[in-house]
């Protein structure tokens, strides 16, 4: 009963923000929403497993950063939302109510994020302004809001699924040092995909597939090495 209304109002939420911020500005062009949109994705199905089987991490959060970075609100919600509704029904055959949660999560999340950088002062209208060190302070914000709500959500929808409190499984699940390290690094790449679209445009996706390959292969081998690491022996206490 309340895990059935706390997914009605994720996606209502979802819902709600996607009128509130209206359709997206026309002028930004089909090739440009086409572009985001298969750049979210490709980032939905590349899945990168935590060390010790806690969690996960996607490379859609590199993708949906630097969406809610260069694109206005509505745009970006709508794109990155689209983009995990169809990797959800597409690629991961996901249950209807598992793939609304998460497209009502998204919207909340990159809406969020992209309201807190637009509202501290971000600016993405040119290189210069993206590279400004006045972005500092943002980028931040939006990072750290799309971190934790984005978390919490997901804490949240686990936790009256299987009975525990919500904060024991955000810390299990998303409040430990890889995981943390894995988000920071993902928000860093998804920062070099804006600085990568707008210096190079739409040629920028071939370096930036080449440069998620590397991280992404990178990441696993190094997840397989602590994995396979033998756990260290216990030193017995003296009475």
């Amino acid at each position: 009963m309340f895990l059935t209304g706390y997914v009605v109002l994720v996606v209502a939420a979802g819902g709600a923000a996607l009128l509130g911020f209206g359709a997206p500005d026309p002028t930004l062009g089909a090739l440009s929403l086409l572009f985001w949109l298969l750049a979210n994705l490709l980032g939905e199905v590349l899945w990168l497993p935590a060390p010790k089987g806690r969690g996960y991490l996607s490379m859609a959060n590199a993708a949906n950063f630097a969406t809610l970075i260069l694109l206005p609100i509505s745009p970006a919600m709508m794109i990155t939302a689209g983009a995990t509704l169809m990797a959800d029904f597409l690629f991961r055959r996901r249950k209807w109510y598992q793939g609304l949660f998460n497209f009502g999560a998204c919207v909340v999340t990159v809406g969020a994020a992209s309201l807190v950088f637009q509202r501290t002062g971000g600016s993405s209208i040119n290189i210069d302004a993206l590279l400004s060190p006045l972005n500092a302070v943002p980028l931040l914000a939006s990072a750290a809001t799309y971190f934790l709500i984005n978390t919490w959500l997901v804490a949240g929808v686990v936790a009256l699924e299987t009975g525990r409190r919500p904060l024991e499984v955000w810390k299990t699940s998303f409040a430990f040092r890889y995981e943390i390290a894995g988000a920071v690094c993902l928000k860093l790449l998804g920062y070099l995909f804006a600085i990568l679209f707008l210096t190079w445009g739409y040629m920028s996706a071939f370096l930036a597939v080449i440069a998620a390959y590397f991280i992404r292969d990178a990441y696993l081998r190094y997840v397989t090495a602590i994995d396979t690491q033998p756990a260290a022996p216990r030193q017995d206490r003296a009475a």
